[in-house]
């Protein structure tokens, strides 16, 4: 299932979190999270339309309780976004929660006052691609991959005393830094 977790990274928060790490939430949400689920965060301020916005995804990894009052969920397999997704649609729809929302609820509107409420596939995909992981994951999938031929160079050189290995590992330590560099600049966009 998916999630919104409503957490304050712009403002004060009485609860007890951790951002990535630890989401404290009251017992009335206590059916509402469960081991498995992936979240999206969200950063809500009626205030300032600036500070509402999605900022990073994970997984809930275990849920404890010590009073049946105040639930803790550990978080897993967090990251943030590189660019931060605005929760206004580009569409016909006013807000990217809208995004079929009959699949999680009867209301158009999403209940914004609350601080855990199920979110769509669609809406989900839909601030993923917006949120510039999908660079990061292409990039990260090319460095895993020159970084296995950098292995393999700096094995040769080693173990079989090969020194026309040196070429390959300044070769591919090259590649690596670049594909990184070239990340950042489009994460940055």
């Amino acid at each position: 299932m998916y999630v919104i977790l409503s957490q304050r990274i712009d403002t004060e928060s009485s609860y007890e979190d951790s951002v990535f790490k630890l989401y404290h939430y009251p017992s009335r949400y206590k059916n509402q999270l469960h081991v498995g689920d992936t979240f999206i965060y969200y950063q809500g301020n009626r205030y300032k339309q600036e500070q509402r916005y999605y900022f990073g995804t994970g997984t809930i990894a275990a849920i404890s309780t010590e009073d049946g009052k105040n639930f803790y969920a550990e978080l897993k397999d967090c990251i943030r976004f590189p660019n931060n997704v605005p929760i206004y649609y580009e569409g016909d729809v006013n807000y990217i929660e809208q995004l079929e929302y009959q699949t999680v609820r009867k209301s158009i509107n999403p209940p914004w006052q609350s601080s855990i409420r199920p979110l769509s596939k669609e809406a989900y995909d839909y601030i993923i691609s917006r949120s510039g992981l999908d660079a990061i994951i292409e990039a990260q999938s090319s460095v895993f991959e020159t970084n296995e031929l950098l292995k393999n160079a700096v094995r040769e050189y080693f173990r079989d005393k090969n020194s026309e290995a040196i070429t390959r590992i300044r070769e591919y330590s090259t590649m690596i830094e670049k594909e990184i560099n070239c990340t950042r600049k489009k994460v940055k966009k």
